[in-house]
C-alpha cells in the first residue's frame, strides 16, 4: 500500500496519480502544473488532501534527537554527570512518556562511576515514575557501565561491545563521560594532527551508531578558558575537531544565586545553587537558557 491509498480523495484521482507514478505525498506537494489527465482543479484538491495528511504528524517539540551527538559541557560541579545519570533513567521510561524503554551504555573515561548517587536517584525515580515503566526490576541493572583507561580502550568498547548491546535492543542510549579525558594529556605537542584524527574517528563511529540504530548519543565535555575582548569566557574543550561532530550543544553553568527548596518532611528545606542550562545550538530547538537546581531526586527546572 502506498501513501496515495490513504488520501481522502476520489478513487479516480488516486488511479490517475498511480498511472503518473506519483506515489508519495512529497511528490504531490511538489506539483506545479497539471499531470496526465489531472486538471488544475484536481491537482489542487489532491494537494490539499496531502497537506492535511501530513499535518497530523507530530512535530518534534524538545528532548534529545535520536540521530546525532549531543554534547553536554560545563565547568566542574555544574551538573553534567547528574544530567547523564538522569537521562540514563529516563531512557527506561515507556516511549509515550518520553523514554526509550531500554537501557544505557555508560562509558567512564576518568572518574569512577557514581554508583551511590545513582541508587539514590533510582529510589526517588521509581517512586515518582514507576507506573511509566514498561518493565519493572532494578533500574540499575539496565545501565551497562564500562571503564576505559585510554583512547584505544574507548574505541574498542564502541567498536566491539556497543554493537552487541545495540543489536540485542538492550541499549538505546550511549553516554561517554567524558569525551575530553583521553585527549587532554595523552598527546605530545607534535602529535596534534594525530589527536585531531583520533577525535574525528571517535565522532564518526559514535555518529554511525546513532544513525544505524536510531539512538541518541550523549557526550560529556569539559570546558577551557578563552580570553576575548568582553573578558574571560568558558568554551567546550577539543576545539573545532570535535565541534564539527556535534549535533546539539548544551552548556551548563553555576550562577551566584541560591534557592531554598522544600523537600520531604524527613529532609527539610535545602538551600542549593541555581544553575543554568543553555541550548547553544540544536536543529530542532531555538537558543534558550533554563535555570535549574539539583536535589536528592536529580535536576529540576523552574520558571
Amino acid at each position: 500500500m502506498s501513501e496515495i491509498d490513504d488520501l481522502d480523495v476520489q478513487q479516480r484521482l488516486k488511479n490517475a496519480l498511480k498511472r503518473s507514478r506519483l506515489t508519495t505525498l512529497k511528490s504531490i506537494l511538489y506539483l506545479t502544473e497539471p499531470v496526465g489527465n489531472l486538471g488544475a482543479e484536481d491537482i489542487q484538491t489532491i494537494k490539499i488532501a496531502a497537506a492535511k495528511k501530513l499535518s497530523v504528524l507530530k512535530p518534534v517539540t524538545g528532548g534529545l534527537l535520536c540521530r546525532g551527538i549531543t554534547e553536554i559541557s560545563g565547568e566542574s560541579s555544574s551538573g553534567k554527570t547528574q544530567f547523564a545519570l538522569q537521562l540514563s533513567l529516563t531512557a527506561q521510561l515507556a516511549p509515550r512518556y518520553g523514554g526509550l524503554d531500554a537501557g544505557t551504555l555508560y562509558i567512564c573515561t576518568e572518574d569512577a562511576f557514581p554508583s551511590k548517587r545513582l541508587y539514590q536517584m533510582i529510589e526517588n525515580f521509581t517512586s515518582r515514575h514507576g507506573k511509566k515503566l514498561c518493565t519493572h526490576g532494578n533500574l540499575g541493572d539496565k545501565i551497562f557501565i564500562e571503564h576505559v583507561p585510554d583512547f584505544d580502550g574507548l574505541m574498542h568498547c564502541i567498536t566491539h561491545k556497543a554493537p552487541v548491546l545495540l543489536k540485542s535492543g538492550a541499549v538505546k542510549l550511549i553516554v561517554v563521560d567524558s569525551v575530553a579525558a583521553h585527549f587532554r594529556s595523552d598527546y605530545e605537542g607534535h602529535e596534534m594532527y594525530k589527536r585531531a584524527q583520533h577525535i574525528g574517528a571517535l565522532g564518526t563511529l559514535l555518529y554511525t551508531h546513532s544513525h544505524e540504530y536510531n539512538i541518541p548519543v550523549v557526550c560529556i565535555n569539559q570546558v577551557t578558558s578563552s580570553m576575548k575582548p568582553e573578558g574571560r569566557q568558558l568554551i567546550p574543550s577539543l576545539g573545532l575537531s570535535w565541534s564539527s561532530q556535534v549535533t546539539i550543544r548544551i552548556m551548563l553553568t553555576r550562577t551566584d544565586r541560591s534557592l531554598t527548596i522544600q523537600q520531604d518532611s524527613a529532609r527539610g528545606p535545602l538551600e542549593t545553587v541555581v544553575r543554568e542550562m543553555e541550548i547553544v545550538y540544536a536543529p530542532h530547538l531555538p537558543p534558550l537558557t533554563v535555570p535549574y537546581v539539583i536535589d536528592h531526586e536529580g535536576m529540576k527546572g523552574f520558571a
